[in-house]
């Protein structure tokens, strides 16, 4: 019975490994700032193009707010989703070896 359990314990030690360390890299990858492009300068000057202008930098402003919360939020998410995955391997490779020792 012992030589069935070593496998197993090794086989889910390193799929949480596996998983500990994506969840990690993906913490330190954040989503882009979105840029508003600028447009080439026209002859159409009048307010309401104005207007529109101003409107399109409140929401790319209103985005990126966005768009940082959530990479505050997923960095944090996935740090703590990293922990998780670490700690249960440890258990996995400290219940690998009591296998053999009881």
């Amino acid at each position: 019975m012992k030589a069935f359990l070593y496998p197993v314990w090794f086989l889910l030690g390193s799929i949480f490994s596996y998983l500990a360390f994506i969840h990690w890299r993906y913490s330190k990858t954040p989503l882009r700032p979105f840029y508003l492009r600028e447009e080439e300068e026209s002859e159409d000057s009048t307010q309401e193009v104005l207007n529109q202008n101003e409107l399109a930098r409140e929401v790319v402003k209103d985005l990126n707010n966005y768009i940082e919360k959530m990479n505050s939020i997923s960095k944090k998410r996935n740090r703590a989703s990293s922990i998780g995955y670490f700690i249960a391997a440890a258990i996995c490779l400290i219940s690998m070896f009591m296998v053999y020792v009881v």
